[in-house]
């Protein structure tokens, strides 16, 4: 059997990778945001700020950054902010703390060289999100630290007594409000991109990132595919069987879609009640109708499994492309969903169970 979508030769590509129908939400998730991912640094340039870093769903790491030079004084923090549950790392000097905070932004940085809050501050927004100035030799003073760009000044002893304690205390809470931020975000993005009944990417998703799918192939002349496809007779199955048989239906159906796919590359989405979109990057019209008649095959071949038994269904599907290759200069979001869409419906009228081609303009 060919490959269902190109790749090296000699491969095939349904062994090769996968989705496999159990996949749980965030595995899913993973995979739709790879794609995100690269769309990202094909149509922009990355912004790291502290802002484009939430919204991109990066929050700062729950982590302090230790840029110390005094060895003793590092070591008493290290004890200090392990006691106190807070991950630590190490940077060697103020050049690989600087190093350390352009690959990812820390939620709190501890440093004795004001020099290196100056630098920070220089550095993109939001590379560090909390500063805090060790004055070490007792001799700079929080005004000093302040004006140089410092969130916080705190002594390197503990002989400050109540006062100590409560900086290493505000420190503690700002790690522990990134970290339930990581996992609010984290949760948001799962709830943001996945249908929560069928595992594929939700209507936003598509309706955020197929745009950006067009605009990719056209800016960089690449093959582009879009299928789009529905349950035959589903009202149907609902009215016999019930919702929850419904639901038992689209799962399985969902899954049959989504097998074989390429993780990071293809991705599929619920637009409807039945409908759903598979995405085919840098396919052509030619692969993505194969790939379509295969998926119509698998979706027929093999009952669906539910509670009420095994029950026959079938999808008819819709296919539209575009493929700079054979001159085609543009094209838009309308015209790919629109000549998938009538694709669908010629189909339908046509008796179910198969796939159409968009017909050229």
């Amino acid at each position: 059997m060919p490959n269902e979508h190109t790749g090296e030769p000699g491969e095939d590509h349904a062994e090769r990778r996968r989705v496999e129908p159990d996949a749980d939400a965030s595995s899913t998730a993973s995979h739709l945001l790879e794609r995100q991912a690269i769309l990202d640094r094909a149509l922009r340039d990355e912004d790291h700020s502290t802002l484009s870093s939430i919204m991109r769903r990066n929050p700062p790491v729950p982590v302090a950054l230790l840029a110390l030079g005094s060895e003793e004084v590092r070591e008493r923090f290290v004890k200090w902010l392990g006691n106190a549950n807070i991950e630590i790392e190490l940077a060697s000097s103020a050049t690989d703390a600087l190093v350390r905070l352009g690959k990812r932004t820390h939620a709190l940085l501890f440093t004795d060289r004001l020099e290196l809050v100056q630098a920070v501050r220089q550095l993109h927004a939001g590379s560090a999100t909390h500063v805090i100035f060790v004055d070490v030799a007792g001799t700079i003073g929080a005004r000093e630290a302040l004006r140089k760009g410092a969130n916080d000044c705190m002594p390197a002893q503990a002989s400050g007594g109540e006062e100590f304690w409560a900086h290493l205390t505000t420190a503690r809470r700002i790690a522990s409000l990134s970290s339930a931020l990581q996992v609010a975000l984290t949760d948001n993005r799962i709830l943001a991109t996945i249908d929560e009944l069928t595992r594929c990417g939700s209507r936003r998703f598509f309706e955020h990132e197929f745009p950006r799918e067009v605009e990719r192939a056209v800016r960089l002349r690449r093959a582009l595919a879009l299928v789009m496809c529905d349950i035959d007779h589903f009202k149907a199955v609902n009215d016999t069987h019930g919702h929850e048989v419904g639901d038992e239906v689209l799962r399985e159906f969902a899954a049959r879609l989504t097998h074989g796919l390429r993780l990071g590359e293809d991705w599929v989405a619920r637009i409807g009640g039945e409908e759903f979109a598979i995405v085919l990057p840098e396919a052509s019209g030619d692969e993505a109708f194969q790939i379509a008649q295969r998926l119509c095959e698998r979706v027929r071949d093999s009952p669906h499994e539910t509670t009420a038994g095994p029950l026959l269904v079938t999808g008819s599907f819709g296919v539209s492309g575009f493929e700079p290759l054979r001159g085609e200069r543009r094209t838009s979001l309308h015209a790919l969903v629109k000549g998938a869409d009538g694709a669908l419906y010629d189909s339908k009228r046509s008796g179910r169970d198969r796939v159409t081609a968009m017909r050229p303009a």
